[in-house]
């Protein structure tokens, strides 16, 4: 019984090892046509899971690549957005107060009193060489070196196109009227028949009205007397009557109920202070040549 048990576990294990080594050895014992198809088959899995990962890998840096490029697009869209904003600059000035600016290409004005002066600039375009003027300004314009023209109210009832002058511009309604100095001057206006233009001379004073949509245009002897108000004061010297109110009744935009006065022998020198009301600078010219003045409607009379 011994014997025989012992056999039968020597067979058993032997059988196992039989069955294990049949096992480990499949492939060995398969045809090499067979072991070459089984290498082909696995090496085409392994390529093709390679390429399966390397083609998710290659989406994830496409689609990082393409989320970075919109994030830096939008940034720079933002930013260019940002510095070509144009920003209004304005400068305003008070009763009885002037003000002088300088515009950054280098142009400056003057503005007289209850006037305002803007303009837009940003960080990308710069300045575009146009204004827009409320009230009354004398404007020196500096030369562009592209012969850019600079622009006073584009697009108004009276708009001014210059290169490189000096003029007082007057905007304040119903008084629409330019005074050149120096250099030329380009006046877009609406006439009878629609857009107008004209080119102004130095000396010569242009006047629009509006309601007709007529231009009147004279010669100025001496404009720069016009400007006295930019020192806020008249000065005379050894001047009539008449004379001395041919230049005021410019800067206050009066009439005279007789061009030709009487008063012409009484000559005075010195100064007259100018505020902005008309009634009071009159006032100080009839005590300063004995005289007796009035003002009605804009009209100057002679007592």
């Amino acid at each position: 019984m011994e014997t025989g048990n012992s056999g039968h576990i020597e067979n058993t294990v032997n059988l196992e090892r039989f069955d294990e080594g049949n096992e480990d050895d499949f492939v060995g014992q398969m045809p090499e046509e067979s072991q070459q198809a089984l290498k082909d088959r696995m090496l085409t899995g392994i390529s093709s899971r390679i390429r399966e990962i390397e083609k998710r890998k290659s989406k994830r840096r496409t689609y990082f690549r393409i989320a970075a490029s919109v994030a830096l697009i939008l940034a720079f869209a933002s930013s260019f957005w940002i510095l070509a904003k144009p920003d209004e600059v304005s400068f305003q000035t008070a009763s009885n107060e002037t003000m002088e600016v300088n515009l950054p290409d280098g142009s400056k004005v003057i503005l007289n009193s209850n006037s305002k002066l803007s303009y837009a600039k940003s960080e990308i375009w710069g300045f575009d060489r146009k204004v827009t003027l409320a009230g009354e300004g004398y404007f020196e314009i500096a030369k562009d070196k592209k012969e850019k023209r600079f622009t006073i109210n584009e697009g108004t009832l009276m708009e001014v196109e210059v290169l490189g002058t000096e003029f007082n511009f007057k905007n304040q309604h119903p008084v629409h009227k330019v005074t050149l100095i120096e250099g030329s001057v380009a006046l877009g206006y609406q006439g009878k028949s629609g857009s107008a233009k004209h080119s102004m001379v130095p000396g010569e004073m242009v006047r629009l009205d509006p309601g007709k949509h007529e231009l009147h245009s004279k010669i100025i002897t001496n404009p720069e007397r016009l400007l006295a108000w930019k020192d806020r004061k008249l000065k005379l010297k050894n001047e009539s009557l008449e004379e001395v109110l041919a230049i005021v009744k410019e800067v206050y935009d009066l009439r005279l109920e007789s061009e030709s006065l009487d008063q012409k022998d009484q000559l005075v020198s010195g100064s007259i202070p100018l505020t902005d009301s008309a009634d009071e600078v009159i006032e100080n010219i009839a005590i300063l040549f004995n005289t007796k003045l009035d003002v009605e409607e804009n009209l100057i009379r002679v007592l």
